[in-house]
């Protein structure tokens, strides 16, 4: 087999763990996030042509969304996905060289052994879940890419080629990718992201309903003009969760906003008909506001197997899109048959997962949509380059970190102000034309 130049052995890797500390918290399906640790890798490559570099990649562990069903505590089950981010990035080192993608796919095979190892040291009773070990992977896959590209003298959308990489996607996609490459689903490189704005489900919307010090929705919305809002909802009653987002909807008209609106129960509800009863109840209140949402996520628990045909129904009005449920991009192909209307990629599953997932939802037509945890710092830069490069329906920047956790975002604002400050609702990311994955 032929050799490729860019191939990079990893010759070390350090990681590095800071907790970030919400300013107020929020709550996903009766599930409260007061914290979260961000995992950060580091790792000197060398590639077959001699040339090393160094690259960096983040990820979220937010441990709620995760690893929410657990008999520890969030700081026990934190402590196991730290422990498993270092047990990968060792593992990472003194391997073959090889692209990335090929690096994670070898990975994700084996992540389940990895997290065995972690939870047995912690003398745990219980597995790591998917979604929580993907998240640690993420972190050393996004620092591996970054790494890659540095390392060629490149920015990494260029390398996504039959040049750079050794199997096209097909090889793990199946037939119908043969001889496509993730490049080729990359769309226009955009700069300007009009940016998603977070209502959370216990988040005030006026701003006589709002206390120790947060921000209405009212108040958000007229500083910064966003028009896209993801509504969080408590996804035990759908007349009021129907209620919630009318009311919301109401709140934009009022101030002259066209909003595009996502409804997230975050596996809240029990049925996709739960979802149905939802539409329904909107479309007898308030029609406006049922034309303004554009899709659903990820309705039921992750561990579910929906019906499909009832999935499909609520997709003939609107994209239901898989997050959770969604730990392999090989699954993907498969989604449209189980009644899935699209998916939700996120940088902190890691690079190759989205690059990977992103590709085989676009080829099998499905909705696409990048959404992300509450991403600082290097996180909230990695979300925004994808947001800049695939190639989505509606391409939005999910970034509640200015809401949740505007200090984690200082250093970022202090180097790149336009994409930490909003303005007429969008951020700007500089065009990707520097050496590596940012």
């Amino acid at each position: 087999m032929t050799e490729i130049d860019t191939d990079v052995e990893v010759l070390d890797a350090r990681v590095a763990f800071t907790q970030t500390d919400l300013a107020h918290p929020f709550v996903i399906s009766g599930r409260t996030i007061a914290w979260f640790t961000v995992a950060v890798v580091e790792v000197d490559v060398r590639n077959r042509a001699g040339a090393t570099a160094t690259g960096r990649g983040a990820s979220i562990l937010s441990v709620p969304w995760a690893w929410p069903r657990s008999a520890l505590t969030v700081e026990q089950r934190d402590a196991v996905l730290r422990d498993l981010t270092r047990r990968l990035a060792d593992g990472a080192c003194g391997l073959p060289p090889a692209d990335p993608i090929r690096r994670w796919l070898d990975a994700h095979e084996a992540v389940g052994d990895a997290a065995a190892a972690a939870a047995a040291a912690a003398g745990l009773g219980e597995p790591v879940p998917p979604l929580a070990a993907l998240l640690s992977l993420g972190a050393v896959d996004n620092a591996l890419h970054d790494a890659w590209a540095r390392a060629a003298g490149l920015p990494a959308h260029t390398m996504y080629t039959g040049r750079h990489l050794r199997d096209d996607l097909g090889v793990r996609l199946g037939p119908a990718l043969d001889g496509r490459w993730p490049g080729d689903f990359l769309a226009a490189r955009r700069t300007r992201l009009e940016v998603q704005h977070l209502a959370g489900a216990t988040d005030p919307l006026e701003p006589d309903d709002a206390a120790d010090g947060r921000r209405s929705l009212r108040e958000w919305l007229t500083a910064d003009g966003v028009r896209h809002v993801k509504i969080k909802v408590h996804a035990r009653d759908a007349a009021k969760d129907a209620r919630r987002v009318a009311d919301v909807h109401r709140l934009g008209r009022d101030l002259g906003l066209d909003l595009a609106l996502a409804i997230d129960p975050n596996e809240g509800y029990q049925r996709p008909d739960d979802v149905g009863d939802l539409l329904d109840h909107l479309d007898r209140i308030d029609p406006a506001a049922g034309r303004a949402v554009a899709y659903v996520e990820q309705p039921v628990p992750r561990d579910t197997t929906p019906d499909p045909a009832a999935l499909a129904r609520i997709g003939r009005r609107l994209p239901v899109v898989m997050d959770e449920g969604l730990t392999d991009p090989h699954t993907v192909p498969a989604l449209r048959d189980a009644g899935w209307g699209g998916i939700v990629v996120k940088a902190g599953k890691g690079h190759s997962a989205a690059l990977l997932a992103h590709a085989a939802a676009k080829a099998a037509g499905l909705y696409v949509t990048v959404q992300d945890l509450t991403a600082v710092d290097l996180a909230l830069v990695h979300s925004a380059r994808l947001v800049s490069l695939f190639d989505l329906p509606s391409p939005h920047l999910e970034y509640n970190s200015r809401q949740y956790a505007p200090a984690a975002n200082a250093r970022l604002g202090g180097d790149r102000p336009d994409l930490t400050t909003v303005r007429d609702g969008a951020v700007t990311i500089s065009a990707p034309a520097e050496p590596g994955l940012y």
